[in-house]
C-alpha cells in the first residue's frame, strides 16, 4: 500500500515574494518581532521560522488539494468511459448493455456534471463544507513543524539569507556611502533592510522613498544621494547572493568536466549561465558544445552568454506559440499530432481534423516579424512531412493495435492518413513534371482536392501577412492569440 502523494509545492515558492509578503501583512510582521525577541538568533531566525512555516503549510494543503483533484480526475475518466461504453453500444445498433437502466446513464451524467463542477471550486474540491484540517492534533503538528525547523538548522527553503555576501559589498563601497549607510542604519534600521531586501523596480522605489520619509531630513541631500547608490549596490550583492552562493557554484562547477566550460561559467552571469549550470548541466553542456561548433571561442564568456539568452527566447517562444495555437483554434475537433517541447525538431508542428473533415498541416511561427517569407515545412519539405506524419500515424495505431487487439481507429483518422498520402506522392509528381510557373497552383489544387488545408500560425509573435508566393500554394495566416511582448534582446 503506497502512502499520500507527496507534490512539495512549498519548494516552488520565491523566498524574496514570501519575505515581501511577510513584511506588508501587519499580523507576520508583528510574529517576527514577537519570535525576534524571544530568541538569541533574533530577527534573522525569525524570518527563517516564519519562511520554513509557510512552505510547509504550502506543501500540506497542495498536497490536499491536488490529491484531491487527481481523485476526482480519475474518478471523471470512470465515468466518462462507462458512458461512452454506453453510447457506443447503443450507436453500433444495439440496446442498453445488460444491467443498464436508462435511468443509470443519466446518474452517470449526473455525476460528471456533479465531479467537474466541483473540480473548479478549490476549497470545496479539498474539504467541501468542513473545517480545513492539515492535522488531526493541531499541537503535535505544531511540534513537527518546529522540529523538522530545528532539524534542517534554521535554513529554511531554498537559501539563507546571504549576510556575508552583502557585507562584502558593504566593505567595497567607498568611505562616503558606508558613512551614509551607517548613518541611517543608526536612525532607521528595518526600514534601511527593507530597502535592501526590496524586489522590484516599483518595490524598490517604494522601500527607498518609505526610508527617505522616515530619515525626516535627518540626512543631508548628498547623504541621501549617497544612500540610495549604496541601497541599489547592497540589493544588487544580495539579490546575486540568493540567486547563487559559494557552495552551490562550487558544487555545479565540480560536475562541469571541461575546464574551457568550467571557467566560463565561473566567471560568468549569476542569472543566466551559472542558473543553469546549476538546473540543467546537461542542456548547458549541449548548447556550449554547439556554441564552440559554431565558432564561439572559449574565453568568450559574455558571447556564450548572449548565445544561452538567445536560444532560449526563441526556444521559449516556440514552445509557448505551439500550445497557444492548439489551444485556440477552435476549428480543430481532433489533433493527430499535438504540441510538444520538441520545437527544434524539423517538421510540421501541428495536424488536426477540423470539424468538416479536412487535415490542417500547421507550422507555428511565433516571431517578431510581421511577414513571413519562408515555412519550409509546408513548401520545401512538404511532402517529406506528409510522408513522415502519416508514417508515424499509422505507426501509432499499430502500437495500439498490439496493446489491445480490440482497438478499433476513429474513421476519420484512417481517411485523413490516406489523403496525406496521396497528397503526398501527387505533389511529388507535380514537382517532377510540367511547368515550374504553374506549380504552385497545381499543388494548391492537389490539396484542395484532398481536403488538405497548410496554415500559419502566429500565438506569441505578430505575423499578419504572407508572401503572395506563399498563398499561391494555398497557405494562410492563422492569428491564434495576442503578441506577446518580450524583453529586449540585450535585457538580463
Amino acid at each position: 500500500m503506497t502512502g499520500p502523494r507527496r507534490f512539495r509545492a512549498g519548494r516552488f515558492l520565491d523566498a524574496a515574494a514570501v519575505h515581501a509578503a511577510a513584511d506588508a501583512n501587519p499580523r507576520l510582521r508583528q510574529f517576527m518581532r514577537t519570535v525576534a525577541a524571544h530568541s538569541e538568533a533574533g530577527e534573522v531566525r525569525s524570518r527563517r521560522l516564519l519562511e520554513h512555516l509557510i512552505r510547509r503549510i504550502v506543501d500540506d494543503v497542495g498536497d490536499l488539494h491536488l490529491g484531491n483533484a487527481l481523485n476526482r480526475l480519475e474518478r471523471i475518466a470512470v465515468l466518462r468511459d462507462n458512458i461512452a461504453a454506453i453510447l457506443d453500444h447503443v450507436l453500433e445498433g444495439g440496446t442498453l448493455p445488460e444491467g443498464v437502466r436508462v435511468a443509470t446513464l443519466g446518474e452517470y451524467f449526473d455525476q460528471l456534471n456533479t465531479e467537474m463542477r466541483e473540480l473548479s471550486r478549490p476549497r470545496d474540491g479539498i474539504v467541501g463544507d468542513a473545517p480545513l484540517r492539515l492535522a488531526d492534533d493541531s499541537a503535535a503538528y505544531a511540534d513537527s513543524l518546529l522540529r523538522e525547523f530545528d532539524a534542517g538548522g534554521g535554513a529554511a527553503g531554498r537559501h539563507v539569507e546571504p549576510a556575508a555576501i552583502v557585507g562584502d559589498a558593504f566593505r567595497a563601497m567607498p568611505a562616503d556611502r558606508q558613512a551614509a549607510v551607517r548613518r541611517a542604519a543608526e536612525l532607521e534600521p528595518a526600514a534601511l533592510w527593507r530597502a535592501v531586501a526590496a524586489e522590484g523596480e516599483g518595490g524598490k522605489r517604494a522601500a527607498v522613498a518609505d526610508l527617505e520619509t522616515r530619515l525626516g531630513g535627518r540626512l543631508s541631500p548628498d547623504e541621501v544621494t549617497r544612500l540610495r547608490a549604496a541601497v541599489d549596490d547592497l540589493g544588487r550583492a544580495r539579490s546575486r547572493g540568493l540567486q547563487m552562493s559559494e557552495a552551490r557554484l562550487a558544487d555545479a562547477l565540480a560536475r562541469i568536466g571541461d575546464p574551457d566550460l568550467r571557467a566560463v561559467v565561473a566567471g560568468g552571469d549569476v542569472w543566466l549561465t551559472q542558473q543553469l549550470a546549476v538546473h540543467n548541466p546537461e542542456a548547458l553542456t549541449t548548447l556550449w558544445r554547439r556554441f564552440r561548433e559554431r565558432g564561439g571561442r572559449a574565453d568568450d564568456g559574455p558571447g556564450f552568454r548572449a548565445y544561452l539568452r538567445h536560444d532560449m527566447v526563441t526556444y521559449g517562444r516556440g514552445v509557448l506559440g505551439e500550445y497557444s495555437a492548439a489551444f485556440s483554434l477552435s476549428s480543430i475537433e481532433l489533433f493527430l499530432k499535438g504540441p510538444d517541447a520538441n520545437v527544434k525538431v524539423a517538421g510540421t508542428d501541428l495536424v488536426g481534423i477540423g470539424h468538416d473533415g479536412w487535415v490542417w498541416l500547421i507550422d507555428d511561427k511565433s516571431h517578431r516579424a510581421a511577414s513571413v517569407g519562408g515555412v519550409s515545412a509546408l513548401t520545401d519539405n512538404l511532402v517529406t512531412n506528409l510522408r513522415r506524419d502519416a508514417a508515424d500515424f499509422r505507426d501509432a495505431i499499430a502500437r495500439l493495435h498490439r496493446d489491445d487487439p480490440g482497438f478499433t481507429p476513429d474513421p476519420r483518422i484512417l481517411d485523413a492518413i490516406s489523403r496525406m498520402e496521396d497528397a503526398a506522392a501527387e505533389i511529388e509528381r507535380i514537382n517532377r513534371r510540367g511547368s515550374a510557373s504553374t506549380r504552385p497552383a497545381r499543388i494548391s489544387a492537389a490539396l484542395e482536392a484532398r481536403r488538405l488545408r497548410l496554415r500559419v500560425t502566429s500565438a506569441a509573435g505578430e505575423v499578419r501577412e504572407i508572401t503572395q508566393a506563399l498563398r499561391d500554394l494555398g497557405l494562410a495566416v492563422e492569428p491564434t492569440g495576442t503578441p506577446v511582448p518580450l524583453p529586449p534582446t540585450g535585457g538580463r
